[in-house]
């Protein structure tokens, strides 16, 4: 086996750092020095290294719509939002390539072929998150999604989840999840299954900045 390079592991999540960033943003929203950050869910798109839609590079005023394909450079990252979900495309060690698709403002299924994706969905339809193992079936959900060659990761942070082997229909689980309650690699080689996995690739600094670009904050806030 040719093993994928190990993810990255971030800092521990910490309810502290979280709320600090909270707070922060709900001085900005209620008017506090500035015209409210949630007013911008819009605004310009937060890129990092080279970002391109549709091989084309994007510009930071540019809007990322459903029927899209969005890739990213190694290190690199953009933030965006499309209706009411919101994603983070992570660069990581080799780069990220996301195909969105949908309706123009709405998404309803994303396929993610490399990189890192968190992941902000509003209440409504289920949406799903195909990887090179998975498919994941999500509603009203924070998470985190890493897609590589041999092995899929996705962090249950917060909703609702049916997870489910491309490989193998039989290899699947369902959770519920109110704060990052479990991580677990979907691995491919030799057979299909699933092994528990810590926190990896992200952190709630980067839920509440995806939350903060539809106007919402994650539920782990609001206790």
């Amino acid at each position: 086996m040719n093993a994928d390079e190990p993810l990255t592991v971030c800092k521990p999540f910490t309810r502290r750092s979280a709320l600090s960033v909270g707070a922060c943003f709900a001085l900005v929203a209620s008017g506090g020095g500035a015209s409210g950050l949630f007013a911008q869910t819009r605004e310009p798109l937060k890129i990092k290294g080279q970002v391109k839609v549709d091989g084309k590079p994007i510009a930071s005023q540019q809007q990322i719509r459903s029927g899209q394909s969005v890739t990213v450079s190694p290190g690199g990252s953009v933030a965006f939002a499309v209706g009411d979900d919101a994603f983070i495309l992570k660069g990581q060690e080799r780069g990220a390539n996301l195909h969105i698709e949908g309706k123009a403002s709405s998404v309803d299924q994303l396929r993610l072929v490399s990189g890192g994706l968190v992941a902000a969905f509003g209440k409504g339809a289920e949406r799903k998150i195909v990887t090179t193992s998975a498919t994941l079936g999500i509603r009203g959900t924070g998470c985190y999604v890493e897609s590589q060659r041999h092995r899929s990761y996705i962090c249950y942070c917060y909703g609702s989840f049916a997870f489910v082997s491309r490989d193998d229909q039989s290899i699947q689980e369902t959770f519920d999840a109110t704060y990052h309650d479990a991580g677990r690699y979907l691995l491919r080689w030799p057979s299909p299954r699933i092994v528990p996995a810590g926190g990896l690739g992200h952190d709630d600094d980067d839920l509440i900045l995806a939350e903060s670009l539809v106007g919402r904050k994650p539920p782990f806030l609001k206790t």
